[in-house]
């Protein structure tokens, strides 16, 4: 039996493949889990820069986190979990003092995070076509601003999130005990 959800968007346009995107369940959990986990495992080897450590970043309290606020999104294709990021609802404590230049209300703010694309599926579009698909659901709430950040040199998500319409509205360095310090930039886009 096909799981209902409640927001389904197939697309078309992505070389090669028919992507549908669906809000998560619960029981999505294993497949998201694989999804990260292959991406960690490739981290080292790729041109993406992310310093990703399965159950560090990401880690399995955060995935269930907004995996029961029903924040996460997934791209399917032929039946395969393919991109997935979490679109919380409001904006996020951690970008406190970012200089932004929409004013909105923590409420009237989505923020894209954990967003990854299978290593299998790269160089298809499936990138800029999550980062659409958050845009569209973001509209769809009536924010004011949709925003994320990214680690500085991830150059090729920049290059996509700018292709989205994203703007840079500055850097940012966070201390983690268990990966030291990290450069984010942060971007935004005026809905």
């Amino acid at each position: 039996m096909a799981r209902k959800t409640p927001a389904e968007t197939r697309v078309r346009g992505v070389p090669g493949m028919s992507v549908t995107f669906r809000t998560t369940a619960a029981d999505d959990f294993p497949a998201i889990w694989q999804l990260y986990a292959d991406v960690c495992e490739q981290a080292p080897r790729d041109a993406y820069q992310v310093p990703w450590a399965l159950d560090v970043y990401p880690d399995e309290r955060d995935i269930r986190g907004h995996l029961d606020a029903g924040e996460y999104v997934v791209g399917e294709a032929d039946g395969r979990i393919v991109c997935a990021m979490a679109l919380t609802p409001h904006d996020d404590h951690d970008f406190a003092g970012v200089p932004w230049h929409v004013d909105a209300a923590f409420d009237e703010v989505s923020v894209i995070h954990l967003l990854c694309v299978h290593p299998s599926a790269r160089g298809q579009g499936l990138g800029a076509a999550l980062t659409n698909e958050a845009i569209r659901r973001s509209r769809q709430q009536g924010k004011k601003a949709l925003r994320l950040d990214v680690v500085h040199d991830n150059l090729v998500a920049s290059r996509i999130y700018r292709s989205c319409g994203f703007v840079f509205v500055g850097s940012t360095e966070a201390f983690y005990e268990d990966s030291g310090h990290i450069v984010f930039d942060m971007y935004e886009l005026a809905l």
